[in-house]
């Protein structure tokens, strides 16, 4: 059964293409445009991995994750891990996502190999 992976960006291109690529890796793919539709669907569904970018519209993907996460442990349901991915390169940043529990933390625009090592790395 594939490993199933919860994609949050407000970047269309960037869903399509990282979702593209992770599918052709094996992987199912629920992609969502926002911290509301993350919320929403992270409420029925269960992942393997987050992926998730820092910088959107409303509330940022860092909040949306703790979210996500006090969820889970609310439900008894195990943490999930979680990669950050950004082109917004404040010093806050990766320390906030790195409390949180972040795996991984890469710099938009980043390599599709050194995403695919991060994911194969968290979930196999």
């Amino acid at each position: 059964m594939a490993k199933k992976i919860l994609l949050i960006d407000d970047d269309a291109l960037v869903l399509k293409s990282v979702k593209r690529l992770l599918e052709n890796q094996g992987y199912e793919v629920i992609s969502v445009k926002n911290s509301e539709e993350a919320l929403k669907v992270s409420e029925s569904a269960s992942f393997n991995l987050i992926i998730s970018d820092i910088r959107m519209p409303g509330e940022n993907g860092i909040a949306t994750v703790r979210k996500i996460q006090e969820m889970l442990k609310r439900s008894t349901r195990a943490d999930i891990p979680s990669i950050f991915i950004t082109g917004y390169a404040s010093e806050e940043a990766p320390i906030d996502a790195l409390k949180l529990g972040a795996k991984d933390y890469l710099l938009k625009p980043f390599d599709f190999n050194e995403l695919i090592s991060s994911v194969k790395r968290n979930i196999g």
